[in-house]
């Protein structure tokens, strides 16, 4: 893989794959990389050298955690990284400051790091199906451009449930309300 160093998008959706090669660092022009439906138990850390990925999608494979080198990604506007065994984000996920789209949905997750609050472009954000995901970080009102928030099948108990059906605004103006810090 570390030779096709012009390449832009690498589509290796639906195989059998268990690792991603080491020298993947060397797509260097890399802009998309779709590993979606594999059997991938971790990341290789020299990922996050790929400085044009602007797309990731690591949708169902086995994942229980991300490299805090994802963080370098700065260019990164969409993360799919959903239906795998996540029980945590990495801190450093705060600094993918272009993200627009974030799905870990149908993971294991027990909190979201309070560093999502620094996704200012952040417009959709997908949690749903996180059994042990009990509580959202009041920094989350700082991610104003929020237009679709999926929470459903979270046993959130800090929100009410008329405000989680009041949708992704409701939900921001009820952390900006109910947080440590005010922002109006």
């Amino acid at each position: 893989i570390g030779s096709w160093t012009a390449l832009v998008e690498l589509n290796l959706a639906t195989n059998q794959l268990t690792v991603i090669p080491e020298d993947i660092k060397n797509l260097q022009n890399l802009e998309v990389l779709i590993m979606s439906n594999n059997q991938l138990k971790r990341i290789p850390p020299s990922l996050g050298q790929l400085r044009k990925l602007r797309h990731l999608d690591l949708e169902e494979n086995k994942l229980d955690s991300l490299p805090q080198e994802i963080g370098y990604l700065r260019e990164l506007t969409r993360l799919i990284i959903a239906s795998n065994q996540l029980t945590q984000l990495p801190r450093s996920i705060g600094s993918l400051t272009n993200l627009t789209h974030l799905n870990v949905g149908e993971n294991n997750l027990t909190l979201l790091p309070e560093d999502i609050g620094q996704l200012e472009k952040l417009e959709q954000l997908y949690v749903n199906d996180n059994p042990n995901l009990d509580v959202l970080p009041y920094e989350l009102a700082l991610c104003t451009n929020l237009q679709i928030m999926s929470i459903e099948n979270c046993p959130l108990r800090s929100l009410p449930q008329e405000i989680v059906a009041g949708g992704p605004s409701l939900v921001i103006q009820f952390l900006k309300v109910q947080g440590p810090f005010n922002l109006n």
